[in-house]
């Protein structure tokens, strides 16, 4: 973890911290002259993380947000693992960048998964971060999909 950031888990009590992000969330993608997303009302930003199947992580160091990464928990309908996260997005604010806050950010995912007996995760990578993404242990499986399973 780089000193003085850390990464944590939100949920609903967290929801201005949700929206203030989609404020400015332009800031975390490859290109920021991009629109920022917007930020849903503050009930919506509450009930999007209240939903059991939503994972929201921050990283933050001194009060701002550096990082964030989002997944989605999908439940197995077959035998094996009882489910799989789906990685829907992932951002390191542009002044933050090469600061290992990624791999931080995925490490805490990974410890999540561990923890809750997940054993694959599988992300719709991006071209400019499938680099990224290899280097954190994924690896190619059906077109622009990259996956991980942890053993």
């Amino acid at each position: 973890m780089p000193a003085g950031v850390s990464v944590r888990r939100i949920g609903p009590e967290d929801a201005a911290a949700l929206n203030a992000l989609a404020e400015h969330d332009n800031v975390f993608d490859e290109d920021p002259a991009t629109a920022p997303s917007g930020a849903l009302t503050p009930d919506g930003a509450r009930d999007f993380l209240a939903d059991p199947s939503v994972l929201f992580w921050l990283a933050e160091s001194g009060g701002q947000v550096v990082g964030f990464l989002h997944c989605y928990v999908q439940r197995r309908r077959s035998s094996g693992p009882w489910a799989e996260l789906l990685l829907m997005e992932m951002g390191t604010h542009a002044d933050w960048r090469r600061r290992g806050i990624g791999r931080a950010m995925v490490a805490v995912m990974e410890a999540w998964m561990k923890e809750h007996g997940v054993a694959e995760v599988w992300v719709p990578a991006n071209t400019y971060a499938v680099g990224f993404y290899r280097k954190c242990g994924f690896t190619a499986d059906e077109g622009e999909i990259l996956v991980k399973e942890l053993h």
